[in-house]
């Protein structure tokens, strides 16, 4: 973005191009353009104009919830705006080369840092992000799973947090957080990995990490009905893990967290991204594959035991949420 006259003037079009495109595409006073937000609608997308392509996708190990990206920043395609993404946490650290970075939280001031090797970004997941910088460097960009973060925090995390939101800025002084990273990027974007359990150990024990230190409450979410807590978010998953093996309803759920039914829906999305029938779903899976790999239970035995009318229906999700068939991906972990 830059800035004249009191308005803040796009060059949505000028990043996407790589500087071929001069001027400026269209001035609103202290707003973000449409075109701007077009071009990065999606803040899990955003990486792919300073990476070729995702460098390391935990989708391609089996499972969902972890991307990680080496990028290249040069200065020709300064400045950078991220939208706020509710559902994933983007975390970023320097691999080479120093810069002084000019960045803005939302509407708040913005600021200035040398950004160099070895420094951390947290990202705000409530607001849109902006930097600007004045020579090349490269990162690692991480985006984690909010909601793997808020279950670690409901099943023993006692931070007293609500609402959890993100502490964004820059740390230059966190060798643990950056030793988890980087054993992280080296299992990922090596040439061989240590598999499933050692990359969702190492994602846990960041998210924990996260948790403990870069944590705090959302004070911009008024307590009401329109949002669940997290201990309101425990009582959800301990009914569906409890209940598992039976139908369950959006009532059932609703009495779980003491809200009225009518509201949960909506809460339950605010709060974890997802709706309750896909989150029951989701469960039911992971319950699903923790069978497949300790017992020897038939397909049709596991698919009632999880709670699905039939095997069918059963399978088809699997292969949807996790991109093989249960019993391709019980002979994978066998």
């Amino acid at each position: 973005m830059k800035t004249n006259g009191g308005h803040i003037f796009c060059r949505a079009c000028h990043i996407r191009q790589l500087g071929t495109l001069p001027g400026i595409c269209c001035k609103q006073p202290k707003a973000v353009c449409a075109m701007e937000m077009k071009a990065l609608a999606d803040s899990q997308t955003w990486p792919f104009q300073y990476s070729k392509a995702i460098t390391a996708d935990s989708g391609r190990l089996g499972w969902k919830g972890l991307r990680a990206f080496a990028c290249n920043f040069d200065t020709a395609r300064s400045p950078l705006c991220v939208p706020d993404d509710p559902d994933y946490l983007t975390v970023e650290i320097n691999t080479a080369l120093s810069a002084n970075v000019k960045y803005q939280f939302g509407d708040r001031a913005s600021s200035e840092v040398v950004w160099g090797p070895g420094d951390i970004w947290i990202y705000s997941n409530t607001e849109r992000s902006k930097f600007v910088w004045d020579s090349p460097h490269s990162t690692v960009v991480f985006l984690l799973p909010f909601l793997r973060l808020k279950q670690l925090m409901m099943e023993g995390l006692d931070t007293g947090i609500r609402y959890p939101v993100m502490l964004a800025g820059i740390y230059k002084t966190d060798a643990r957080l950056r030793s988890l990273l980087q054993l992280i990027a080296a299992d990922m974007m090596g040439p061989e990995t240590n598999g499933n359990v050692y990359i969702r150990s190492l994602v846990d024990a960041t998210l924990v990490h996260l948790a403990k230190n870069y944590i705090t409450e959302n004070e911009s979410i008024a307590s009401g009905q329109e949002h669940l807590s997290l201990a309101q978010l425990e009582k959800v998953r301990k009914y569906v893990v409890d209940h598992v093996d039976m139908p369950l309803s959006v009532a059932g759920l609703a009495e779980a967290a003491g809200v009225k039914p009518f509201e949960f829906p909506r809460a339950f999305r605010t709060a974890t991204g997802i709706t309750p029938y896909q989150y029951v779903l989701k469960e039911r899976i992971e319950w699903a594959e923790h069978l497949l790999r300790t017992s020897d239970l038939s397909l049709a035995e596991i698919s009632f035991t999880v709670g699905f009318s039939s095997q069918s229906h059963f399978t088809r999700t699997f292969r949807k949420q996790k991109s093989v068939t249960p019993q391709s991906y019980r002979i994978a972990v066998s």
